[in-house]
């Protein structure tokens, strides 16, 4: 008889050398050359809880097959990979009558049972969801430490930040049976955070980079997460070495009630010196001379190290050198510790690399979008200088225009010194928006609105069947904008259509057409109009007033006004009846916001002249100038600003215009604590507004966040007059304060609340101490 034995344990093989294999084959299997022996039977040893059955159903070697090695080592793999097994070997025992093959296994533990103990705060059900083991799952060491794990950050997100959770291995490992013991600890909340060693940043600035917050009401329930202090230590001690404090040192100090309930955290700093920069050295550049770099920079001897003002000037050098063509340009700051004590040198280190030009512009993703509409926000061309800003500026292009969810602008190819520029888009998966949606405010009453809105609008793409038309497959690919709005309301309806081309003959120039019909109800009077408009405007890239928008626009509209009072004033009985008029208006526009709907930061100034003249009638015209500022004055750990805003609003009238087209103020957007309208000269026994010739307000607000981002507090100053003449008789002010929140409703829904007090008025102005503005779209 011959035996052999082969073992593989826990999980590890050890390999013969190619020439033991040999005599194993030979021994097992006879001489080479002979007929390999069939297998007899296949047994099963050291099975308890797994059934034979179960691990035949894995090993391919069975009873009637021939005997191979190579078949053999492939069921230990098969087995020891179910992760059911510690150890798996085998045996070969030739007899007379054949082979009988045993395998030899060692089960790996099964979970029995998964228990906890000392959870008073969390059911057991809520703490075993959280376990990712079953009962009769094998055991795995890895995955009961998951769950510890999981266990301490759910306690600890809840505020108990001592918690602790043990498991018994000695258990687990006998009877299979996974036992949490849990110490809850107390709940802890921070009551204080304060700051030791702090000299050269405020206590202001370094709350900003401390996640740990103390109890405020219900608004803060200041949980305490010791990993998460940990965490602060580290991230204040980065940020002080960022300021230039290259060796400053941040640890952290815990002060408990006796109770072990409330805490006070206490950052202990070692701020050390605060290193300025000795000297600024370029190396490595060659195209541009250290003249011209160092402007580039705001790295000045004598001044701190900050490592903000580093990075920004490592990004404005690579960032010149792409404008140049210099695509691969390495550029890197490194600093190196002066003999002198607090001092730093700064190097700029520069590998130029090789010029590159403008290949083939190559346009991809664009599947009902027109090529030129995605090239046109590329200013490059074949065998221009690849200038990267360019590449940057026409990806934000694409990504404002709203026509795409995704756009990417980069250089690919290996063509000796051109690239080709890959400009790969994704359209957006709606043809258009079809929009339902409601309004109430205290200027307007309640206006319901139903819009179409095509972003991707083409007019020449006429649909070939009415089927096309309905499922908006046609008017579609060129970049023009579509948008039919109606609202009906209490006190206003209006109805409009836009068309907006724009690049109109394929020119950098906006064309926008409108038509619109408008209804109101007045004091003393019905005003309707209808009336259409054309625009042509061009956003200026070039001389003083580089990056202004520019716009021509020439409307004719009949105004209405109807349905008098009978004791209405004279001016308002002198427009009585239909009036056709026509207008040309220029206006001038630099928008320097950060964002067009919230703005936070930037200012944006306008002003407009726009000439009337009414047939059969005056010829007057209308100046309007104003100027709105904003600056966020603190951002808070969850990146929510408190901004502070400035608006400005001047307009006068030149000769003599009819009541409607005059100037009125009031109401929210306006004048907060007046009436829509409340703030006009009057007229009549009625005391109508008339409206006047010349208008002037000025307004302040600080905006800050209350409760998540979804409610912010508003406090404000609005003052300002309008008079029937270019002088100031009587000035208006309020003071008051309110709310702004955006819910989901079918749709994000912005809502405003204000309350405000006239402080200074005329005895005639219409007070409006609440206003209020609720909108919606779904």
């Amino acid at each position: 008889m011959k035996n052999a034995t082969k073992k593989t344990q826990m999980g590890k093989r050890t390999f013969m050398p190619l020439i033991l294999v040999g005599l194993l084959s030979a021994a097992s299997f006879g001489q080479t050359g002979d007929k390999a022996p069939q297998v007899k039977d296949v047994r099963i040893e050291g099975l308890n809880q797994i059934t034979s059955g179960y691990v035949h159903s894995v090993i391919r070697t069975s009873a009637g097959t021939p005997l191979q090695a190579s078949v053999l080592e492939e069921d230990l793999a098969r087995l020891l990979a179910t992760g059911r097994f510690s150890a798996a070997d085998y045996q070969i025992k030739e007899q007379s009558d054949g082979t009988v093959v045993t395998f030899v296994l060692k089960e790996r533990p099964q979970i029995t049972d998964v228990r906890f103990v000392g959870n008073a705060k969390y059911s057991s059900g809520r703490l075993r969801k959280l376990v990712p083991l079953r009962i009769g799952e094998p055991l795995d060491s890895f995955r009961v430490r998951e769950g510890a794990d999981a266990i301490v950050q759910l306690y600890r997100d809840a505020g108990y930040g001592q918690a602790t959770v043990t498991y018994d291995e000695q258990l687990l490992r006998a009877t299979g049976e996974l036992l949490y013991s849990i110490e809850e600890g107390p709940l802890i909340q921070i009551e204080h955070i304060l700051f030791e060693g702090n000299e050269g940043i405020s206590k202001r600035e370094l709350k900003k980079k401390v996640s740990a917050k103390t109890r405020f009401w219900f608004f803060r329930d200041g949980k305490f997460d010791e990993d998460s202090v940990s965490s602060d230590a580290a991230n204040l001690q980065a940020y002080y070495r960022s300021e230039g404090y290259l060796d400053a040192r941040v640890g952290y100090r815990l002060d408990f009630t006796e109770d072990q309930r409330e805490l006070t955290i206490t950052f202990t700093i070692v701020e050390g010196t605060r290193y300025v920069i000795e000297s600024l050295s370029f190396e490595g550049n060659t195209v541009l001379t250290d003249e011209d770099l160092r402007p580039l920079t705001n790295l000045e001897p004598g001044k701190p190290i900050l490592q903000r003002n580093l990075d920004k000037s490592v990004d404005a050098v690579r960032e010149k050198y792409g404008e140049l063509g210099y695509i691969y340009a390495m550029v890197n700051g490194s600093r190196v510790f002066s003999e002198t004590p607090g001092v730093v040198r700064i190097t700029i280190g520069i590998q130029e690399g090789e010029t590159y030009t403008v290949g083939r512009i190559v346009v991809r993703g664009n599947e009902r979008t027109q090529d030129k509409v995605v090239r046109r926000a590329l200013n490059l061309y074949p065998d221009d200088v690849l200038n990267m800003t360019e590449l940057k500026q026409a990806e934000e292009t694409l990504q404002q225009t709203q026509l795409f969810s995704l756009a990417s602008v980069s250089p690919v190819g290996n063509q000796g010194k051109v690239r080709d520029i890959l400009i790969n888009v994704q359209e957006g998966r709606k043809a258009g928006d079809f929009l339902f949606g409601f309004g109430v405010t205290s200027n307007s009453g309640l206006v319901g609105s139903i819009v179409l809105d095509i972003k991707n609008f083409d007019i020449f793409d006429t649909p070939r069947s009415f089927s096309e038309f309905v499922k908006l497959k046609s008017f579609h690919g060129a970049g023009q904008r579509m948008r039919i709005e109606a609202q009906p309301g209490t006190e206003v309806n209006r109805f409009r259509i836009d068309f907006t081309e724009p690049y109109l003959m394929d020119k950098p120039l906006r064309f926008d057409v409108s038509a619109y019909l408008f209804e109101r109800g007045r004091e003393s009077y019905d005003e309707r109009r209808a009336g259409s408009s054309v625009s042509f405007g061009k956003r200026l890239k070039k001389g003083f007033f580089k990056d202004w928008y520019t716009e021509l626009a020439f409307r004719i509209e009949s105004v209405n006004v109807r349905d008098l009072e009978l004791l209405a004033a004279r001016d308002i009985k002198d427009a009585e009846g239909s009036n056709m008029q026509t207008s040309i208006k220029a206006s001038l526009v630099r928008d320097r916001t950060d964002n067009r709907f919230v703005p936070t930061r930037g200012d944006r100034i306008q002003f407009s002249y726009e000439q009337y003249g009414v047939m059969g009638g005056d010829v007057f015209g209308k100046l309007i100038g104003s100027y709105t500022w904003h600056k966020t004055l603190r951002t808070d750990e969850l990146e929510r600003k408190s901004v502070l805003s400035l608006k400005g609003v001047m307009g006068a009238i030149v000769g003599d215009s009819p009541v409607y087209e005059r100037f009125y103020a009031g109401g929210i957007g306006s004048c907060r604590g007046f009436e829509f309208r409340g703030i006009s000269p009057r007229q009549g026994l009625l005391d109508d507004p008339v409206g006047g010739k010349y208008m002037f307000m000025l307004s302040g607000e600080y905006s800050f966040p209350l409760y998540a981002k979804l409610l912010r507090g508003v406090v404000f100053a609005d003052t300002g007059t309008v008079e029937s003449d270019l002088e100031i008789t009587q000035w208006r002010a309020a003071i008051g304060a309110g709310m702004r929140m955006q819910v989901e409703f079918f749709g994000p829904v912005p809502l405003e609340f204000a309350v405000a007090v006239p402080v200074m008025k005329d005895t005639d102005d219409e007070d409006e101490i609440f206003s209020f503005y609720i909108g919606a779209t779904f």
